[in-house]
C-alpha cells in the first residue's frame, strides 16, 4: 500500500465521495409553468366566447316598434270595495302582459277623472326598448323598464282617485289620441279589424297605437252621463254619441287598437243592461271612431 492509498482511507476506513445533487430532466422543470398558464387560457378563451354570445343575443333580438298608450280609471267605481271593479288590481294583472303581447317600445299614460283632458295628473312617455350595448342583455332590461312602466301607472292612477269623483273616458282618450305618432295610419282595405288576441309577434303590426284602457267605461262627467241616456235604440245611441262627442272632443283613434280592462263590469249581473251599454260603446268606438277594440284582457 503506498503512502497515497494510506493518506486517503485514514484511520478510520475510505473517506466518503463528496455529494452530488441529481439534474432533474428538462420536461420535469418546465412542466409546472406550462399548467399554471393553462387556467390563463381558458379564462382568456371563456371571455371571448362569453363576449361573443352577448353580441350575437342582442343582434338577434327583434327590436320593438309599437307606440302603446295606458289609461287609468281614478273614478269611485275603480275602487277595490265590492261594487268596484278593483282598477289596481286590474293594472296589475294586465299592463305588463300587454306590453309584451304587444310589442311596445313606447308607452304613454293618461288618466280618466272628471274633467280627464285638463286633469293635473300627468306622467311622461316612456322608452321600453332603448338603445344598449351589444354585451348588454336587452331582454333584462326590458323587464326591468316594464316594472318601472306599471309603477308609473300605479301612481298615476293614485293621483286620479284623489281628484273629484267622475268618470270621463272619452276626455283621456282624446288626450290619450294626442301621443298617437304623426302620419301613422292604417291602409285602406288592409283587412285590419276588431280582434279577440295579441298581435303575431313581438314586434306587433309595424308602426300602430295600441292603447290598454283600465277603466268600467261608465262616462260620467259634468256635461254627460250614460244613465241619463235612451241607449235602447239605435237612434237614442246615435243621439247619445253625439252628444257625447260634441261635448268632450273627438279622440283620432281611427285604426288604434283598444284593450278595455273591467269593461261593464257594473252590469255583469245585468244582461239587459249591458247589452245597451255594449251596444253603445261597440258603436261609439268601432262605428263612430274606427277603433280595433280587442277583447283579449277584458
Amino acid at each position: 500500500m503506498t503512502a497515497g492509498d494510506r493518506a486517503g482511507r485514514g484511520r478510520h476506513g475510505p473517506a466518503p465521495a463528496p455529494h452530488r445533487r441529481r439534474a432533474l430532466p428538462r420536461t420535469v422543470r418546465t412542466a409546472r409553468p406550462a399548467r399554471r398558464a393553462a387556467p390563463a387560457l381558458v379564462l382568456v378563451l371563456t371571455t371571448l366566447l362569453t363576449g361573443s354570445a352577448c353580441g350575437l343575443l342582442n343582434e338577434e333580438s327583434e327590436r320593438y316598434t309599437r307606440a302603446c298608450g295606458v289609461v287609468v280609471d281614478g273614478s269611485g267605481s275603480g275602487s277595490a270595495g265590492r261594487t268596484g271593479f278593483d282598477a289596481r288590481a286590474k293594472l296589475r294583472g294586465s299592463l305588463e302582459r300587454f306590453l309584451t303581447d304587444t310589442g311596445c317600445r313606447t308607452l304613454a299614460f293618461a288618466p280618466i277623472t272628471r274633467a280627464s283632458q285638463s286633469s293635473k295628473c300627468q306622467a311622461n312617455t316612456v322608452d321600453l326598448d332603448p338603445e344598449l350595448a351589444a354585451t348588454e342583455d336587452r331582454e333584462h332590461y326590458r323587464g326591468q323598464l316594464r316594472a318601472d312602466a306599471l309603477k308609473t301607472a300605479g301612481e298615476l292612477l293614485t293621483c286620479a282617485q284623489r281628484q273629484r269623483p267622475g268618470s270621463d273616458v272619452v276626455g283621456a282618450l282624446s288626450r290619450m289620441a294626442q301621443h298617437r305618432p304623426s302620419g301613422e295610419r292604417p291602409a285602406e282595405g288592409s283587412g285590419e279589424g276588431t280582434g279577440t288576441g295579441p298581435d303575431t309577434g313581438p314586434g306587433g303590426r309595424k308602426g300602430s297605437f295600441a292603447v290598454l284602457v283600465v277603466s268600467d267605461f261608465e262616462q260620467n262627467d259634468d256635461d254627460f252621463t250614460m244613465s241619463g241616456q235612451n241607449l235602447a235604440t239605435e237612434q237614442g245611441r246615435a243621439e247619445a254619441i253625439g252628444r257625447l262627442l260634441s261635448s268632450n272632443g273627438t279622440p283620432d283613434l281611427s285604426g288604434a287598437d283598444l284593450y278595455p280592462v273591467g269593461y261593464g263590469m257594473k252590469h255583469k249581473t245585468r244582461p239587459a243592461a249591458y247589452q245597451r251599454f255594449d251596444a253603445f260603446w261597440t258603436e261609439l268606438l268601432e262605428g263612430r271612431l274606427k277603433a280595433r277594440v280587442h277583447t283579449t284582457y277584458r
